[in-house]
């Protein structure tokens, strides 16, 4: 299980952070300023670190400036620098330091575990480590799902069994394979690069479908699906040469 260490003196953002992480099969542990962070970089040998940049004692560059020293010619682990920042010479800064990406406050759940999941992945590459084929499809597995916020918390569904997801004014609708339907307080748009970037296809400006769930298309002007539930969707006009395309690769 892969260490992912959250420097954040800010406790309501430490407690998403770690929920979110720990929910996705990371193994978690906390500091609430620099100087802890360095303590615990060197105790526990984090594989990625997650740092605000403004925080007391040690702020977020003096911090990765001094593991790097201390560390010296040992590999450092990944920083991903969080922060309200977004000036460019913040940015130069901590890159010329050597953090590895940025994450802006308030950040996108699975923004934040895609960006999680590339840098673990580079400095796997980067350590030539080379893990056994069930590790690797455990691993796959555990980060192959999308992160849904709920009214109770964050449901990590599996991208598969996502039939389609449909917006509802300022929410959404995930209807899944299973019949049961997640109501989530965000809209639609917020999700649609993460879904298109895992083959899904937006059929109409309130529909994203997952194409591997369609049982029939129905001829018309722009056309009809009926996905694996039965149910109907509409088929926008200038998507429909699209989806046949997809339909015919299948």
């Amino acid at each position: 299980m892969e260490k992912i260490l959250i420097i954040e003196d800010q406790q309501d953002i430490r407690e998403i952070l770690h929920e979110i992480l720990d929910m996705s099969g990371y193994a978690v542990t906390e500091a609430v300023n620099g100087k802890e962070g360095y303590d615990a970089i060197l105790a526990n040998k984090p594989d990625l670190v997650i740092c605000d940049i403004a925080m007391p004692k040690m702020d977020g560059f003096e911090l990765l400036a001094t593991i790097t020293q201390k560390l010296k010619d040992n590999v450092v682990p990944p920083f991903v620098f969080l922060t309200a920042k977004v000036e460019k010479e913040d940015i130069r800064r901590g890159m010329n330091l050597g953090a590895d990406d940025y994450i802006v406050k308030p950040f996108d759940h699975n923004e934040l575990l895609d960006i999680v999941k590339l840098r673990l992945d580079k400095r796997k590459n980067i350590l030539g480590n080379v893990e056994s084929q069930s590790s690797s499809n455990e691993i796959s597995e555990s980060f192959d799902k999308i992160a849904l916020p709920t009214s109770e918390g964050l449901d990590l569904v599996k991208y598969s069994d996502v039939m389609k997801c449909e917006a509802d004014r300022s929410y959404c609708v995930f209807h899944l394979t299973t019949g049961s339907k997640v109501l989530v307080s965000r809209p639609m748009k917020d999700f649609e690069t993460t879904l298109l970037a895992k083959g899904f296809l937006k059929i109409h400006k309130s529909v994203i479908i997952n194409v591997n769930h369609v049982n029939q298309y129905i001829k018309g002007k722009g056309g009809l699906v009926r996905m694996s539930d039965g149910s109907v969707v509409s088929v926008s006009v200038r998507k429909k040469e699209e989806l046949m395309k997809i339909i015919k690769t299948l």
